[in-house]
Parts: C-alpha cells; structure tokens; sequence
C-alpha cells in the first residue's frame, strides 16, 4: 500500500500545485490554455517520439496487444454508444475518452515494474502506444467530425483524416516508429532536446488539469457524469481486458495479470486535454480523472492483494 501511494502521491501533487497556483493568483486564467499548447504541440510529441523510436517490437506479445486493444477502444465505443443519442457526438467523444484513456504512462509502468519488475517494461510500453496514439486518434477522429457535422459524411471524414495527420500527436509517434524500425537514432543534441521535452508533459498536464479545477471551483460536482465514466474505467475496462486476455486468448497467467492491472489504471489527462483543445466537457473530463486516481488507490491495492 505504501509503494502504490508512493508512486500514485506525484499525481496528486502536481494536480495540488496547479490549484494552488491558480487560487492564490501566481498564474492568471490564460494559464490553462497556454500550458496545454505547449503539452500538445511540444512536450507530448516529443514523449511518444522518444517512446516509438525506442520500442523493441518483436518483444511484444500479440495477446496482451489484442487484450489492451480490446479494453481500450470496447470501453471508449461502449460508452459512447450509451451517450451519443443523450449528448450529442462531441461531448460523448470526450465523455468516451474519460472513461477509456488509461494513464499507463505515468501510473502503468512504475506499478507494472513494481509488481512484475523489468518483465512489464514491453508490455506497459505497448499500452502507452495503444492509448496515447490509437486511442486519442480514435476521439480526435471523432471530435472533427462532431465539428464538421452538416456539411456531409465525405467532407466530414476528409477534414477528420486532415486533422489527425497534421496532429503533432499523431506526427510524432509515427516518426519514431520508422526510426525503430529502420535502427536510426536521432543525433545526441536533439535526443537531449527530445528528453527535456518530454520529461515536462506529464507534469505540466497535470498542472493545467490543477488550474482547470481551481478555475472551475464554484462549479462544484454538479454534473454527475463523473460517477458513471470513473465505474467504466475502474470496473468495465479490466474485465473487458480479463475477458480478451484470460476466456478468449488463454494468455498465461501472467499476462493476463498484467492486461488487467494496465486496464485498471485511472484515466490520464489525454481526454482532458481534447476537452480543452475543443471545448468541450472540460469539467467532467476534469472530474473523472481526479476520482478515477482517488479510488483507484483502494480498487488497484485490492487486486494486488488478490494476484499476491
């Protein structure tokens, strides 16, 4: 319980700082919009450039690949099947992505390395890929034709395609992935550049979620969305990931184990950061990763105990 709060208290500081710099007034309103630019046109790119280009694709095991694949896109699909009709397109997306996008990066690999040791590296990695380029892909695709609807499904879909080729996040991984492939290695001065970009995505969309919250305070709770998307996240994704890997596939034991534990992270801040980008559902995105982080202490220190 200590190592899990060890690794979870970061999240929860950063968050902390953000709303605090904001409520005593050391960054003004701006601050939000501008650190998320700066998250996903500059430190984000580089973060999945770096982890692309250094991926070892022949260590990933397919079923845990299609398990993860499964979870991730089955929940975002299933949720916005429910909410569609009741929301309208755009707002299901993000309400998709809340419930969908798993924080394997800043979560997922600490704790797989804590339970599983190096072992989990080519698996955490694998899922960092699916949910930061596939499954963003996924709600960027469908934000742009929300956008673009009325004006016919092709240009819809051309506009869409448009904006996830020009998409940073989306450049970025597919760069480094033909970098992986080919063996080619950026020069020393720019694979520094690269690192120091990439170390502050994280930490600096975490701050702008803290800033979000602090801006959004007098609003309180009282969409209760959160509760319904933090149960599909925290409940729905690891049996779907159980399913796939364990009745489906009979993966080994241990890669089931480690379908699950990367499915029951708690939603990481892709989705808020869409919400922000489009304006759209910012406060439950917001909501849903604060509360999916909270309780995913007690549910992820349960199944430890229970895989121990």
């Amino acid at each position: 319980m200590t190592a899990l709060l060890n690794v979870v208290l970061p999240v929860f500081a950063l968050i902390a700082l953000g709303y605090l710099c904001r409520r005593v007034n050391v960054l003004g309103p701006a601050a939000v919009t501008e650190i998320n630019r700066f998250v996903v046109w500059l430190a984000q790119p580089a973060l999945l450039f770096g982890i692309t280009a250094n991926a070892h694709w022949s260590s990933y095991r397919l079923d845990f690949t299609l398990a993860m694949a499964g979870a991730l896109v089955g929940t975002f699909v299933l949720v916005l099947a429910l909410t569609w009709r009741r929301m309208g397109a755009g707002d299901a997306v993000v309400d998709a992505q809340s419930a969908a996008y798993a924080n394997n990066g800043f979560l997922g690999i600490p704790l797989g390395l804590l339970v599983f040791g190096d072992w989990s590296l080519p698996f955490s990695g694998v899922s960092v890929i699916l949910t930061a380029c596939v499954l963003y892909a996924l709600g960027l695709i469908g934000l742009e034709m929300a956008r673009a609807h009325g004006h016919g499904l092709g240009k819809a879909l051309l506009k869409a395609g448009g904006a996830v080729v020009r998409n940073p996040m989306m450049i970025a991984p597919a760069v480094g992935a033909v970098f992986s492939t080919l063996g080619l290695k950026p020069p020393e001065g720019v694979t520094t550049l690269l690192g120091l970009l990439a170390g502050a995505a994280i930490p600096c969309a975490l701050v702008a979620l803290g800033l979000f919250l602090a801006e959004n305070a007098k609003a309180g709770f009282g969409d209760w969305s959160w509760a319904s998307l933090t149960a599909a996240k925290l409940i729905v994704q690891p049996v779907i990931a159980w399913l796939i890997a364990g009745p489906i596939l009979h993966a080994p034991l241990q890669v089931v184990q480690m379908a699950v534990l990367m499915a029951m992270m708690p939603t990481g801040a892709g989705p808020f950061m869409l919400a922000q980008v489009y304006d759209r559902r910012g406060a439950v995105a917001s909501q849903t990763i604060l509360m999916t982080t909270v309780l995913s202490i007690i549910s992820i220190s349960v199944y430890l105990t229970m895989i121990r």
